[in-house]
């Protein structure tokens, strides 16, 4: 009976625990049943309102027009071209000095790069010899001189005694031709001590004129020559440029005017002295002359250019480099704006460029005046495509 009622026992026990179990998960499963549904309602709460206000904003269109620059096709009958021609600044004048005369260098005065006045002092000879020579002859005249003066007395007496009858006419002769005989010679002292003095000036080199000493190859000390090269003076005074211009150039240049000409980066002008008649047959050019008006910071021997506009008649018209495009095998286009239908349309142009010049490119093709070229922004459009347009520049 016992064991019965035991039995009894835990089968309860078991049933209960049993249904607690149960009553578990049935809490559970409904407690996710409700969170599934508080989310779900709540998703599309948001998505209606999404909706909502994407229905609010106004869509835009899907390509709209790209502004860009245009500037109005101008013709034009030419254009300018600028030809350069290369040549020297020299001085006018360019000497080797030397003395005339061989003797010892005791002084140089200049050294290369000095700037000499006309007539300075450059170098000097030792004339010690010539001087004592020139004493020699003063003193000898001076002997002759005194024969001179008796010769000269002689003469007086012996006229006075031959007009009287006393005297003979040879005795008169001889002291004629005595008294000719000493003031021959005294000339030609004269005229030994003027060569003398001539060496002593002629030992005193001067610069000819004023200018700068390029080059110095004589030293004190030295025994020259007579013509061997002492200094080499450039003249400052008037400079000059040698340039050599095509034959088609010289032609139309003119004695007495003047052109551009450049160098060192800067611009001067050149007045035109001459033209060789001759053409030279290396480079099939004709030699211009012109005096350098200007450009003093240009040192000798610099390249200096001759800057000559010339007129190209061609029909054309201007364009920025920028609106060019540069195609296959060298051909260039332009994007033209198309308005036919109503609307800004980009087409596009073959153009032929005939010449550049300070960003600007002279170019000619199909184009008729007033055309309207886009000068900017080309890299993002595409022939066919609608565009509105800037303000015309």
């Amino acid at each position: 009976m016992k064991e019965r009622g035991r039995d009894r026992e835990v089968r309860m026990n078991g049933n209960d625990a049993t249904a607690r179990v149960s009553r578990r998960t049935v809490r559970r499963m409904a407690t996710m049943a409700l969170t599934g549904l508080v989310f779900f309602a709540l998703m599309g709460g948001g998505i209606a309102a999404l909706h909502l206000r994407a229905g609010a904003v106004a869509v835009p269109d899907a390509s709209p027009p790209i502004t860009v620059a245009v500037q109005p096709v101008r013709l034009a009958d030419g254009y300018t071209v600028t030809e350069r021609f290369a040549g020297r600044l020299e001085p006018v004048r360019q000497t080797r000095l030397a003395f005339e005369r061989p003797g010892l260098v005791i002084d140089v005065t200049v050294e290369e790069g000095d700037r000499v006045a006309e007539g300075a002092v450059i170098a000097r000879l030792d004339t010690a010899k010539l001087e004592a020579e020139r004493a020699r002859l003063k003193a000898e005249r001076g002997e002759l001189v005194a024969r001179q003066g008796l010769a000269r007395v002689t003469l007086d007496r012996q006229r006075a005694l031959a007009s009287d009858g006393w005297q003979s006419k040879q005795r008169y002769d001889e002291a004629r031709y005595t008294l000719a005989e000493t003031s021959a010679a005294i000339e030609r002292l004269d005229a030994a001590v003027a060569s003398i003095d001539v060496d002593i000036r002629k030992s005193v080199l001067n610069a000819p004129y004023a200018g700068d000493v390029a080059a110095r190859w004589i030293d004190e000390g030295a025994v020259v020559d007579a013509g061997t090269p002492v200094m080499e003076v450039l003249e400052t005074g008037v400079r000059q440029v040698r340039i050599g211009v095509s034959v088609e150039a010289a032609q139309t240049l003119v004695a007495g005017r003047t052109y551009r000409l450049s160098a060192a980066g800067g611009e001067f002008r050149g007045r035109l002295i001459s033209k060789r008649p001759d053409l030279q047959t290396g480079t099939r050019t004709v030699t211009v002359l012109l005096d350098a008006i200007g450009g003093e910071a240009v040192p000798f021997g610099d390249i200096v250019e001759l800057m000559l506009e010339r007129r190209v008649p061609a029909e054309g018209m201007w364009l920025p480099i920028r609106a060019l495009t540069e195609g296959r095998k060298g051909i260039w286009s332009v994007l033209v704006v198309d308005n036919g239908d109503g609307e800004a349309v980009i087409a596009r142009e073959a153009v032929e460029v005939l010449h550049v010049d300070d960003g600007r490119a002279f170019v000619r093709g199909t184009l008729s005046g007033g055309t309207a070229i886009v000068v900017g922004g080309t890299n993002r459009i595409i022939p066919g495509q609608r565009v509105a347009l800037a303000a015309l520049e």
